[in-house]
């Protein structure tokens, strides 16, 4: 492998090693130049254990994958530049970029070297010095942090929606599986679909028809707590905590019913599809609300499905140590998207991103949904290089939120199952249902 000059090019961004070339987007290393490529190509999903500040050096780089790819993103590599026919080279648009920025450099460098000279000479010292590039990437050694991924494999092949569902092959009294249940399916939502993928635009199009209005949703949640306030206990009516678990429980039906008639999920077997859910359905809960909180909420304030708004710093001086921590996580997010200007459109690839995955536990679909994972991760980068200023950065910091929204959902998972244990959250519901499905 050839190098640059470490004095005229410097190090790598990400690591500080030696510079081998201009690689998707600026000069990088040959290691992180293998890495990124293929973290996108593969669709490669990280989750850093910590708290995703990880030092990234020569010598751990490869200790947090999740770390790093940020910061590959942070400094500048371009996922756009990644070819999609995995073939070898970059694409060709990058190359007046590299000129340009090859260019600069060596501006700076006589620049650098002019100014150095006059700053010498003024102190009678002769023009012969030249700094350690190596004292440019000196990072302190931390101890090594794990982490965990998930591959999202690439594929070629187009997805077909068609009308024809899996029925059952055992029958059971699982709330999701009446729920999923062929015949519970309105005709209008087995009428024949459209073919995918054409243009991206064309394949959000269809996805944001599926999706439940926040007025509609808000209308069956206050109807079903009315219902219940005529029918409970007096220690029920009065349990602000079994009341949240009411509407988290709404809500989870309402999104169930949307899976059932999104694009693509109707291909799927109803025994893969309860599979599906059961993987996800806390990071589908924590989608919707953080879509709520970045949509229509105000800083400082969580709003419920119910248009109840509640204030953080009261919720949070009230509640126990490890429920603030994850209002103090959840909101920490809301800010960062609130920052990114996340869209409906991008709201919903996620939530698709999230629903199909195929490394949910026991799936047997396994090639069917990683290709509908890939076209909806095609159609998100596409529709964020189209309408942003930074559309490089943008969808890659997409991708890393998927990372927070597990670790947040999974803390969720924990806080439940501790309350239940308290007693404080029935038994026949279906959240516990969920919980117990995936526990097993």
């Amino acid at each position: 492998t050839s190098y640059f000059s470490d004095e005229e090019y410097g190090l790598c961004p990400v690591c500080g090693d030696r510079v081998s070339g201009y690689h998707y987007g600026l000069l990088t290393c040959e290691s992180c130049k293998g890495f990124f490529k293929r973290t996108v190509q593969n669709n490669k999903h990280y989750i850093c254990v910590e708290e995703q500040s990880c030092p990234i050096d020569k010598t751990q780089r490869k200790r947090c994958p999740s770390c790093r790819f940020q910061k590959c993103l942070s400094v500048g590599m371009k996922p756009e530049a990644i070819r999609a026919d995995r073939m070898r080279g970059g694409r060709n648009k990058f190359s007046s970029l590299y000129r340009r920025d090859r260019q600069m450099k060596q501006q700076k460098k006589g620049l650098d070297k002019a100014l150095q000279a006059v700053k010498l000479e003024e102190q009678g010292v002769p023009y012969n010095v030249h700094p350690d590039p190596s004292a440019l990437a000196a990072i302190s050694y931390m101890p090594r942090v794990t982490s965990h991924q998930c591959m999202f494999p690439a594929t070629e092949e187009p997805i077909r929606c068609s009308n024809n569902t899996s029925p059952s092959d055992k029958s059971a009294s699982s709330s999701l599986v009446s729920i999923l249940s062929p015949a519970s399916i309105p005709a209008s939502i087995n009428n024949s679909s459209p073919v995918y993928p054409g243009p991206a635009s064309s394949l959000i199009l269809e996805m944001l028809k599926c999706e439940v209005e926040d007025y509609k949703l808000r209308s069956k949640v206050l109807s079903h707590l009315q219902k219940d306030q005529t029918t409970c206990g007096k220690h029920d009516c009065h349990s602000t905590f079994r009341t949240i678990c009411r509407v988290a429980e709404q809500t989870l039906f309402a999104l169930v019913e949307w899976a059932r008639g999104c694009c693509f999920f109707k291909e799927i077997k109803v025994e893969d599809q309860m599979k599906l859910l059961q993987n996800c359905w806390s990071e589908l809960l924590v989608i919707d609300h953080l879509y709520r909180q970045v949509t229509y909420g105000r800083e400082g304030y969580i709003l419920l499905v119910t248009g109840q708004q509640i204030e953080v710093m009261t919720l949070t001086s009230q509640a126990s140590t490890v429920l603030a921590g994850l209002v103090a996580r959840a909101q920490g997010l809301v800010a960062k998207l609130r920052v990114l200007q996340m869209d409906k459109q991008e709201f919903v690839c996620l939530k698709y991103l999230v629903l199909f995955n195929p490394d949910a536990k026991g799936l047997e679909s396994c090639r069917e949904v990683s290709r509908i994972q890939e076209q909806v991760n095609r159609a998100l980068m596409d529709y964020t290089m189209q309408g942003h200023q930074q559309p490089t950065e943008k969808f890659g910091q997409l991708l890393l939120k998927l990372s927070e929204i597990r670790i947040i959902s999974l803390q969720a998972e924990d806080y439940l199952y501790l309350r239940h244990l308290q007693g404080d959250v029935p038994c026949n519901s279906l959240l516990m249902e969920m919980l117990h499905a995936k526990q097993a």
